[in-house]
């Protein structure tokens, strides 16, 4: 049979917005030393938009590749259902995911998909090393480490990266539901997480594509609706967080900062107090306060805990 009707994996490439960069994108997905490949192009524009006519043009152009599907939804949906829709439609046993705007190195589907396959089906997810290329073309290296995928580890950050350097069983992507749609942001790492309670994820030490980093990606300046994101991600792994009080301590730190950053600050306060109770010898959270003390007495009052905290005596909490 052909690649096109016996596909090894199947490549989910959501698009939103940048017919300019899909050329690229797909072009990377061509040019794999693997070829036994199905790529699904979900169009997430809106049916009305130019981006949607755009983007149909540059399908014209692809779809003579009899191994490139083009969907096209109804309406704006978002990324997670944009996903959720190429792993329905998947045919392969593997998924890989490809953002519009990243773009892959040749052996990066052969060396994951080979992974895959010699190893058993407790394994679901594959990872690579990413270049992480700014506007201005510098980049930094973004290299695995086997302790960063835990389950502990993911309640603190994303150390899994991108969806585009991940490959998965789509059995059991299906298994735990694919992306959640009703996430804002953290989709990656939420799904990461529910592989992670149930399957082994591993990585090739490799660097295997290009993560581009821009105005305009994910939700960029918008703080407050990242703080309202990240406080739903956190709540709905609320039973995890106080399974691993060091991964809650460390989201409270992370979340008054965005509060911070968002203009919040009583809330901020609040948050790294609660931070410093739960660790009252981390100054961190100390210092967190009083950057943010609205008056001489509350700036009193953070340098009394650190005192106190210095002298081994951190107080009643």
């Amino acid at each position: 049979m052909t690649a096109a009707h016996n596909p090894r994996v199947s490549v989910v490439l959501p698009t939103y917005k940048r017919p300019d960069l899909l050329p690229r994108a797909a072009g990377s997905v061509q040019a794999q030393t693997l070829q036994q490949w199905q790529l699904i192009v979900v169009d997430d524009n809106d049916p009305t938009s130019p981006e949607r006519q755009q983007t149909r043009e540059v399908m014209e152009q692809l779809r003579s590749d009899p191994r490139i599907t083009y969907i096209e939804h109804d309406r704006n949906r978002g990324g997670s259902a944009a996903r959720n829709t190429g792993i329905r439609a998947a045919t392969a046993p593997f998924v890989a995911f490809l953002d519009d705007d990243d773009s892959w190195y040749p052996g990066k589907l052969a060396a994951q998909v080979e992974l895959l396959e010699r190893s058993g089906d407790d394994v679901a997810l594959v990872y690579c090393a990413f270049k992480h290329v700014a506007q201005d073309g510098s980049y930094r290296v973004m290299r695995p480490r086997a302790e960063a995928h835990t389950v502990e580890a993911l309640l603190t950050r994303n150390g899994v990266g991108t969806t585009s350097a991940v490959v998965c069983r789509r059995s059991a992507l299906l298994e735990v539901g694919g992306f959640d749609e009703t996430l804002a942001s953290r989709q990656d790492i939420d799904l990461y997480l529910r592989l992670a309670l149930r399957y082994q994820l591993t990585f090739v030490d490799e660097v295997l594509l290009d993560f581009h980093r821009h105005a305009g990606a994910a939700i960029g300046k918008d703080m407050r609706r990242a703080l309202e994101a990240n406080q739903h991600f956190d709540a709905k792994h609320a039973e995890l967080y106080r399974q691993y009080p060091d991964a809650a301590h460390h989201r409270l730190m992370t979340i008054g900062t965005i509060q911070r950053w968002a203009g919040k600050r009583e809330d901020a306060w609040r948050t790294f107090l609660k931070a410093w109770r739960s660790r009252p010898f981390d100054l961190r959270a100390a210092a967190g306060m009083a950057a943010l003390s609205p008056a001489a007495d509350a700036a009193r009052a953070v340098r009394d805990v650190v005192r106190r905290t210095l002298n081994g005596k951190p107080g009643s909490g």
